[in-house]
């Protein structure tokens, strides 16, 4: 589920074209009918996997960059360097939080018998 979830598809069937556009993700898989905003609140989670990916690529961009400039790294440069980091990779990563997020709770909190139904419909009415 989650190597699905890493490449932008349905944590249960591996499904693809989850979003509209690159920050806006429907609301229910086009192939399984599985809804993705299971409570409300949900993509809470999305958001603090998408704060530890950039926490960790801003650690890494200020750790390789002191360590490929030694003896001088240049502050100025790593700072700035550091907030390029900090601004692109959370709206690059945005997606594909959403995701890893839902194959993960899917993952904690398995499908209720009455959302299988659910989705089953959904995933009947679309069909041709």
């Amino acid at each position: 589920m989650l190597l699905r979830g890493l490449v932008r598809h349905c944590p249960r069937c591996g499904g693809g074209h989850l979003f509209a556009n690159w920050l806006t993700m429907i609301p229910t898989c086009p192939r399984c009918g599985l809804r993705f905003e299971r409570e409300e609140g949900f993509f809470l989670g999305a958001i603090v996997v998408n704060a530890a990916v950039v926490l960790v690529a801003m650690a890494a961009t200020i750790g390789l960059g002191v360590v490929l400039t030694l003896p001088n790294p240049d502050p100025v440069k790593l700072s700035v360097l550091t907030v390029a980091v900090a601004i692109g990779v959370p709206i690059f990563f945005y997606p594909f939080s959403r995701t890893v997020w839902s194959a993960f709770d899917l993952w904690m909190h398995p499908l209720e018998p009455e959302e299988i139904e659910s989705a089953a419909s959904l995933s009947s009415t679309r069909a041709p």
